[in-house]
């Protein structure tokens, strides 16, 4: 009993305070000679620049990656560094990471802090324009046009070789069927708010059911050409200890179309496109884009006086012909290099604009991005992914944020940047993944 009320004699004699910050936010005690506080900063945010007139103040990190000003100081803090900050001197930190700061210093007074700046966003004119654009997308309209694939993951688990080969044997647990290629695309689109029409090719399959059935469920509008002769493009991936693959099994048919099933095609398109604010085509090269086919879909979007974005997928480049016109064209640095020639990226991004007569966004891996925008000069987006999980997808990614950013009357500066932060929240997920708005949001 006597610890008992030794115990609560002593909470009574501290009041913990916890109080939202713009930056994320403060946990404090205090009491008549001196104040602890624990500090969770938020990444890409920081707390106003200010002073005290009495009170100093040493700042010791626990965990993540700080900037610190200090007077006419600026440093990086990491996890095990302090500082310390003498009265009258204006200072502030901001999250170069998600942090855990602890504050020590001597008695708070609210009243005894002058702000000479106020907290937010690091960069609060891009965020500011960023929400704008994000706050637009689910009243964007998108129209997927592309090669659809059924992407099905076959999990289990593998303990033992098989006597007649030495390959491992894997003892079937579940499936899980997610859609690829464009339908990918225009999944991406339709978890980051949008509204999503997808235009492709099928065969009449359990698989095309089964994808069609997904894309429905998730508020998707699949107008899709049904080619009895033709099997629906499949990927299935054996896969164990969740979506570590160990093969993988492709079923498509990769034959041009016929004349008339390019006519429905278009005819579709054409249908589709009053109802659209951006045409996205997805290129897999299964068989849905001919030359002729790009071109008229690209031409039915200007007429329309919508913007194109092309996910492309070269042999050659003669595709440059038929990909002129589209508002922004998005190769990986591999699929550029079949275009353009085994050249460095800037000029390799140029060469692309010139030829298109548009802008080009190449994606460069762990390098991030490069943007040759008409008129002005080349923007290099470093990566933003922290940890890589699986490239799956990422490209769809892309392209999807893209599309959708330039509906919402985004700048093509902002609709990359946009795209390079969801490809680096995408890329630490595992299997054909996409992302939602506020996930989006969470990393601007």
């Amino acid at each position: 009993m006597k610890k008992e009320k030794h115990t609560r004699a002593l909470t009574k004699e501290v009041k913990i305070f916890r109080v939202p910050k713009v930056w994320g936010e403060e946990q404090w005690i205090v009491n008549k000679s001196y104040c602890g506080k624990k500090l969770l900063l938020k990444k890409n945010y920081q707390c106003s620049l200010h002073s005290h007139k009495e009170k100093d103040e040493t700042f010791y990190v626990q965990s993540g990656k700080v900037a610190f000003e200090l007077g006419a100081q600026h440093c990086v803090l990491y996890p095990g560094d302090s500082i310390y900050v003498a009265p009258g001197t204006p200072h502030r930190f901001a999250g170069i990471e998600e942090s855990e700061i602890f504050e020590f210093s001597t008695t708070h007074k609210e009243e005894d802090s002058y702000r000479l700046t106020q907290s937010g966003h690091v960069d609060a004119g891009r965020f500011s324009k960023e929400i704008e654009i994000l706050n637009r997308f689910p009243k964007s309209r998108v129209l997927v046009v592309g090669d659809v694939m059924l992407d099905t993951y076959l999990h289990g688990s593998v303990e033992r070789l098989s006597v007649e080969a030495p390959v491992p044997v894997m003892r079937w647990e579940h499936d899980t069927h997610l859609p690829g290629g464009a339908a990918n695309a225009a999944h991406t689109a339709r978890s980051l708010g949008g509204s999503v029409t997808l235009v492709g090719v099928c065969g009449r399959d359990k698989a095309a059911a089964t994808l069609r059935g997904l894309l429905t469920k998730e508020g998707i509008r699949p107008l899709f050409i049904v080619d009895p002769k033709r099997i629906t493009t499949q990927k299935q991936r054996l896969a164990i200890k969740g979506f570590q693959q160990l093969a993988r099994l492709d079923y498509e048919d990769t034959r041009a179309l016929s004349a008339a099933q390019g006519q429905r095609i278009v005819a579709v398109v054409r249908r589709a496109i009053v109802r659209a604010d951006v045409l996205l085509l997805s290129d897999y090269a299964k068989g849905v884009f001919s030359p002729t086919m790009l071109a008229r879909c690209i031409a039915l979007a200007k007429k329309r006086g919508i913007p194109v974005v092309l996910g492309p997928k070269p042999e050659g480049p003669a595709y440059l012909t038929a990909a002129k016109g589209a508002t922004l064209f998005v190769p990986n640095r591999a699929e550029a290099q079949i275009l353009g020639g085994n050249l460095a990226s800037e000029p390799l991004a140029r060469q692309l604009a010139k030829a298109i007569r548009g802008n080009v966004l190449i994606t460069l891996g762990e390098k991030g991005m490069m943007l040759a925008e008409k008129g002005k000069k080349l923007l290099h987006l470093p990566t933003f992914a922290r940890s890589v999980v699986d490239v799956t997808g990422a490209g769809d990614t892309v392209v999807a944020t893209c599309a959708l950013a330039l509906a919402a009357g985004a700048s093509m500066a902002e609709a990359a940047d946009l795209a390079n932060r969801a490809a680096g929240v995408v890329v630490a997920k595992p299997g054909t993944a996409t992302l939602s708005a506020e996930e989006l949001r969470a990393v601007l």
